[in-house]
């Protein structure tokens, strides 16, 4: 039992030092992103872990040892209902140097006639409702992260280019009545972010962009209604594949641009070792200009990088 705990504790060791040595701190701003979801049948999702002091201390000091300064959280109906739970925790995030911003997720809301459910049932709710009753700037989220993925959707395997492209139409419209909601009902402070595939940006197939003026036209008008976006570059496994997707964006996006790396590591998965992830996040980090980070999600990467228990 010793021997085997030494051991993972020396693999924990190898793998921050391997990080640090990539990455070293320079003034100890914490500038990673993580997503974090409900999980509730994992311990260290959000769901069992609001609300216990134990295991928010120490979700935040791992938070604090891998550098991730922006917390994308998902929460359960049952912290929605005691908003004191979330009270609790912005302040606590804030406390420790992050940003809390609240992760909402479901890819029908880019249907004109499921934007009612999330502009007044979910973002007035839990977002203009909650940040209005907090008793000081440190209870309330910092930001709204859109999760909306419309290649997620029944049938898009199936669907023309053309039809997958009047579905990135409704993806900015929704986007942009998000934007527009939160400035009309005393929420213009507060940045909207969404995430978004590396390869949308491709003109003709797979997208159906007729040309690069309607790309462009697209993104600009994303822009105007995001204060970033998060690229998601999952299953690239090499600095040149994540380069491709992602140098369009970094060149021609009038926002904030961040690189999304998943947790898939081991046989068969896009990372063989977590030395190998922990290395890409070092080199997009250290990328001229240098590249902001986001990781998917918390469970996983507390997974693969912690000491786990017997």
């Amino acid at each position: 039992m010793r021997l085997r705990i030494i051991g993972r504790l020396w693999v924990w060791l190898t793998t921050v030092s391997a990080l640090l040595a990539i990455n070293p701190p320079a003034s100890g701003a914490e500038t990673r992103g993580i997503w974090w979801w409900t999980s509730p049948d994992h311990p260290w999702g959000s769901a069992q872990v609001i609300g216990n002091p134990t295991k928010e201390a120490e979700l935040l000091r791992f938070m604090s040892t891998w550098k991730i300064g922006c917390i994308y959280t998902c929460f359960s109906k049952q912290a929605i209902s005691k908003p004191e739970l979330i009270q609790g925790w912005n302040e606590r995030v804030h406390a420790s140097g992050k940003s809390s911003q609240l992760l909402l997720s479901e890819n029908t809301w880019i249907d004109p006639e499921n934007r009612p459910n999330l502009l007044t049932t979910h973002i007035q709710r839990e977002l203009i409702d909650f940040n209005s009753a907090a008793k000081t700037p440190q209870q309330r989220f910092d930001a709204l992260h859109l999760d909306i993925e419309p290649h997620g959707l029944p049938g898009w395997k199936e669907m023309t280019p053309d039809a997958r492209k009047n579905l990135l139409f409704q993806l900015r419209d929704t986007l942009r009545e998000v934007r527009s909601y939160l400035d009309n009902h005393g929420a213009k402070e507060v940045p909207v972010f969404a995430d978004l595939p590396v390869w949308f940006d491709q003109v003709g197939k797979p997208v159906g962009w007729a040309s690069e003026a309607e790309r462009d036209a697209w993104f600009a008008d994303l822009a105007k209604s995001l204060g970033g976006i998060s690229l998601m570059a999952y299953e690239r496994d090499s600095a040149r594949g994540i380069e491709s997707g992602v140098a369009w964006e970094v060149a021609h996006f009038h926002s904030q641009v961040r690189i999304g790396l998943e947790v898939s590591v081991g046989p068969g998965k896009t990372w063989k070792s977590n030395d190998s992830l922990v290395s890409m996040i070092g080199l997009q980090e250290s990328a001229t200009p240098p590249r902001k980070v986001d990781i998917h999600d918390l469970v996983q990467f507390h997974d693969a990088v912690a000491v786990g228990d017997d």
